[in-house]
């Protein structure tokens, strides 16, 4: 037989064999197994929610959420893809309960960044006072409270130094000793509103601005201001934290208060500052029906003037949509 000959017979055998192959060749059966695969190893543990870049989908977006502490629990507010992820994220970072979340199907946690903020996460439950809180507002963290102790300086700065992947800010207030003399027999820390509202000696105490500042972020840290829809009126619940309000200012008599609305970016700039405006004087309005002189509170609407965090391409962001009080002089 021919060169020619033998070669032209293994070409045809080739050809033969891949005809054979393309034909019996089953994609369904393929890909079935493929994601059996991928299920399997999803089924490990937190991460399960947290994959790598494969589940990524067009138009997902980062998850925004708030960490907070207070009486010495701490607690996770944000938007979460479904109320599991929220679940595992506080499983992961051993946070104590979860308040306030929002489910907004194409959000996305990132598993790197909660490897990077886990040790973060314990500091700010163990270094810090309540009223202290980590915000992540989907590009960039901010880790703002109050040191137990000024010594945890170079601690917090060391576990900051080892995030490197998100830029970070912080808002940290060194302890001030001996601001108020406490009667040790029957105050032990000035920690929240409620013990300091159950205590008639420490009524009588002379506050400073800052620590009258620190009771009333108390009052808010875990539920914020919110209204009823389409409306300046706030919810019954939040009335309840006006009247504590109210009693803090009772308290404290030497002291004037700004109530800021603040909106996101969505609609009418203009707009936006009437509405914020319209809910700050309501929230005005409660206070002084709760006894507080009109003449020490300031109602001011920025509408999206201040933002604390990135809205999303809508231009939606639960965190910004918000009520602030900053105590004057």
């Amino acid at each position: 037989m021919s060169i020619f000959m033998k070669i032209f017979i293994l070409l045809i055998l080739f050809v033969s064999l891949n005809i054979v192959s393309i034909y019996t060749f089953s994609y369904e059966d393929y890909f079935t197994n493929k994601k059996e695969d991928i299920e399997l190893k999803d089924k490990k543990g937190i991460f399960k929610f947290f994959s790598e870049d494969f589940f990524k989908k067009v138009g997902y977006k980062p998850s925004e959420f708030i960490i907070s502490k207070n009486n010495n629990l701490l607690f996770l507010s944000g938007t979460f893809s479904s109320d599991e992820v929220a679940k595992q994220v506080l499983d992961f970072l051993k946070i104590n309960a979860t308040q306030d979340i929002n489910i907004l199907e194409n959000s996305e946690v990132s598993k790197d960044l909660l490897r990077q903020i886990s040790e973060l996460t314990q500091l700010l439950k163990d270094n810090f006072e309540n009223g202290s809180k980590i915000i992540f507002d989907g590009n960039r963290l901010l880790l703002e409270g109050e040191l137990k102790n000024n010594n945890h300086k170079d601690l917090i700065t060391t576990v900051i130094s080892k995030i490197d992947k998100y830029e970070i800010q912080t808002n940290i207030y060194e302890k001030k000793e001996n601001l108020i003399d406490l009667n040790k027999n029957n105050v032990t820390k000035n920690e929240n509103f409620d013990e300091i509202e159950q205590n008639s000696e420490q009524k009588d105490k002379v506050l400073s601005k800052d620590n009258v500042q620190s009771i009333i972020n108390n009052i808010f840290i875990t539920d914020k201001i919110s209204f009823e829809r389409r409306s300046v009126e706030p919810t019954e619940k939040s009335k309840i934290l006006i009247e504590k309000l109210s009693n803090v200012l009772k308290q404290n008599t030497n002291f004037t208060i700004e109530i800021g609305g603040h909106t996101d970016s969505r609609g009418n700039k203009e707009l936006n500052k009437k509405i914020s405006q319209d809910r700050a004087n309501r929230v005005k309005e409660i206070l002084e029906s709760f006894g507080i002189d009109k003449n020490r509170i300031k109602a001011v609407g920025y509408g999206n003037e201040r933002p604390i965090a990135q809205d999303d391409e809508n231009g939606l962001s639960e965190i910004n949509r918000r009520v602030e009080f900053i105590i004057g002089d």
